[in-house]
């Protein structure tokens, strides 16, 4: 299809919760967009976020939400206050889409589908979204943004472009080509890295349990001056862990990794018991029932694997309580308590579910999210170097500065 001669007021790159949200802004003072999208079909990420079920925001206040992103989370400020948790709630119950409330935190659509949410956003803005249209670069001149190129030599002429293509997590949803449109433009990029994604753990051990759960384990890693803690459900893998405490971590455990090389992890197999709470255990087992193996005593608490693992680390796979020695009943409730691991990073990219890193905050403008260097261009979602953990934080942010995103284009426009 020709469309050589067409010409837009905006263009979003990009058909994600980002995308849409910026469209229906736009839509809402009576601007028509064009969205353009390089997959087969629109907002693939959106309808396989939360296994299909969208986890679309949670209840933390304004200020807790943001420091869940660290010390940058403050550059939300402006859009979450513009187009907070109440707006999407609002927006959607007046549409009779029906949500709920998981664990007392999570908010999910009622119906379980992620793609009620693209069909109200795409029914409510009206927008065109075209599938299969690669943008491979952002036209500007001394004035700003004047159009957009397409991979099949197509040109699209428009005075405002909103860049919501998000970033490379997610096998074969990903890319890195959003990312080289605002870099070719001479925006910075801050180095991409896997986040929301497993950890990466050296010792072999870990690899040898996987499958096997830990239902209330904890997580704690020191970066600099922070210590992160994380608790929950965790889950060995053959290259190391996941589950949400894992995942929580991924983010900063790539960071830190790339900047030092590899760094200590402290697992915790049940949390909230240190090398104390195993101690007094052991002891009085030895009292009550010496004759009882101490791989017993271990599995009222762990996964019969774990404490055999862990039996066997310390160098007591067949010890009784009673004749466990010194040094491996020391050895055993340290590492019960707070074992050091070596995290290597996180990753790879195809199982991450988000990325950290992305265009420089310091070139965007939080007040309205446009350029700094190139008027007319704004930015939205994933793509900036913004990022959260599990549990609807990304999302919440895609349709926030999405909104906020599409509002300023459209005060920049009627100048």
């Amino acid at each position: 299809m020709n469309i050589t001669s067409e010409t837009f007021p905006c263009v979003i790159i990009g058909s994600g919760p980002a995308g849409l949200s910026a469209a229906l802004a736009l839509a809402g003072q009576n601007i028509k967009p064009l969205i353009l999208e390089r997959l087969d079909r629109p907002a693939l990420k959106l309808l396989a976020s939360g296994g299909g079920r969208c986890n679309f925001s949670n209840v933390l206040d304004e200020n807790s939400f943001m420091q869940k992103f660290g010390r940058q989370g403050a550059f939300m400020r402006n859009a979450l206050r513009f187009a907070p948790k109440e707006w999407l709630l609002d927006f959607f119950h007046s549409h009779d889409l029906k949500t709920t409330l998981t664990d007392s935190f999570f908010y999910f659509p009622a119906s379980g589908r992620a793609r009620d949410i693209l069909d109200l956003f795409q029914r409510e803005s009206g927008v065109e979204i075209r599938t299969c249209c690669e943008v491979i670069g952002i036209d500007a001149d001394t004035t700003g943004v004047c159009g957009v190129s397409l991979a099949d030599g197509t040109q699209i002429s428009c005075r405002s472009v909103i860049l919501a293509a998000g970033g490379c997590a997610w096998q074969g949803l990903g890319t890195m080509k959003g990312l080289r449109l605002a870099e070719s433009l001479g925006h910075k990029l801050i180095k991409p890295l896997p986040a929301v994604a497993p950890l990466l753990i050296a010792e072999p051990w870990v690899g040898s349990l996987a499958g096997v759960t830990l239902p209330d384990a904890e997580l704690k890693l020191q970066s600099g001056r922070d210590t992160f803690h994380t608790r929950g459900s965790l889950l060995f893998t053959h290259s190391g862990l996941s589950g949400f405490p894992a995942l929580d971590l991924a983010g900063e455990a790539a960071s830190l990794c790339e900047r030092k090389g590899n760094a200590k992890l402290v697992l915790s197999f049940c949390a909230g018991k240190n090398a104390a709470f195993w101690e007094d255990l052991l002891d009085e087992c030895r009292v009550k029932d010496g004759k009882r193996l101490v791989r017993s005593v271990l599995s009222e608490f762990l996964p019969r694997s774990v404490a055999e693992t862990l039996c066997r680390l310390c160098n007591c796979p067949e010890a009784k309580t009673a004749t466990l020695s010194a040094v491996s009943r020391r050895m055993l409730c340290i590492m019960a308590g707070g074992c050091e691991l070596t995290l290597t990073g996180a990753g790879p990219f195809s199982k991450a579910m988000a990325m950290r890193g992305g265009i420089s905050l310091k070139e965007i403008d939080p007040a309205t999210l446009q350029s700094r260097l190139i008027p007319g261009l704004f930015f939205a979602g994933e793509i900036m170097d913004l990022t959260g953990p599990c549990g609807g934080y990304n999302i919440q942010w895609a349709f926030s500065s999405g909104r906020l995103a599409g509002a300023s284009a459209a005060d920049f426009l009627r100048i």
